[in-house]
């Protein structure tokens, strides 16, 4: 069973990667042949080469560095206080019930719509930058950590009573754990929203970061840069999703893939 998951795993892996090269020769194909003005819609060849020059390969990476480290920063918050916050939320209904109007309020309102109030409260620099990433991650793994808790099995529950836990002992040894699945799921979903928001945190009196290196490319009227920005936050979004699945969430959820037959 471990080699047929180890075999769909690495097919499903070039079958990914096979798509993305055909991707890549049908762009060539279009911008080659002037199906799209290759000056709105320039091909990959062009973009790579123009991008190289424009945006050396030592800038770029501190661009990654700068927008990498937002991203963690404010992930990290939102992960550690969605958590929380959906824990305690599920396992103390009142508490529960008294913040869920406040979050069902702010839940729905855009990150990029907070800009102008996180500069009044946060000022220009980092903080206000992070603020945002943090907002983008919070209510995907706080929505996911709340599910988790009201769809424990309450078996596992009386099981751990019948053990003699109960209180806090019951809830971080049985229903804490139990929650697992779904806690990974809203990390992976709000390490994603994380990325999608380092274009609009870095509109914060950046001068590094990858959004800031698509938003000076646009004033410049530099196409190429601005998709290969674009496609730089893509691809390390993806890669970054993969090491959080596959070296920590896989890792720490074994058992439960394993009885899911992922």
């Amino acid at each position: 069973m471990k080699e047929n998951r180890e075999d769909r795993f690495t097919n499903n892996l070039w079958l990914s990667w096979m798509g993305f090269i055909i991707i890549l020769i049908v762009w060539q194909i279009v911008s080659a042949t002037n199906l799209v003005d290759s000056s709105i819609f320039p091909g990959p060849i062009s973009v790579l080469k123009s991008a190289i020059i424009d945006v050396p390969i030592r800038r770029l990476i501190q661009h990654i560095g700068f927008s990498l480290f937002r991203v963690v920063a404010g992930f990290i918050i939102g992960a550690v206080t969605g958590v929380i916050f959906g824990i305690i939320s599920g396992w103390y209904k009142k508490i529960g019930n008294i913040l869920q109007a406040p979050i069902e309020l702010i839940r729905p309102i855009p990150p990029i719509a907070w800009i102008p109030i996180a500069i009044f409260w946060l000022g220009l620099g980092e903080s206000s930058k992070i603020f945002i990433i943090f907002l983008g991650a919070f209510f995907p793994i706080y929505t996911n950590t709340l599910k988790g808790m009201f769809n424990i099995n309450p078996e596992l529950l009386q099981a751990g009573r019948i053990l003699g836990l109960k209180g806090i002992r019951l809830l971080l040894k049985v229903a804490f754990p139990a929650t697992f699945p779904d806690i990974a799921t809203g990390i992976r979903v709000g390490w994603s929203y994380s990325f999608g928001l380092t274009v609009a945190a870095e509109l914060i009196a950046a001068d590094n970061g990858l959004g800031y290196m698509i938003m000076h490319a646009r004033e410049l009227g530099q196409i190429t840069v601005i998709i290969y920005g674009v496609i730089i936050i893509g691809l390390l979004n993806l890669f970054t999703d993969f090491l959080i699945q596959q070296i920590i969430i896989k890792r720490k959820l074994r058992w439960y893939y394993i009885t899911t037959n992922v």
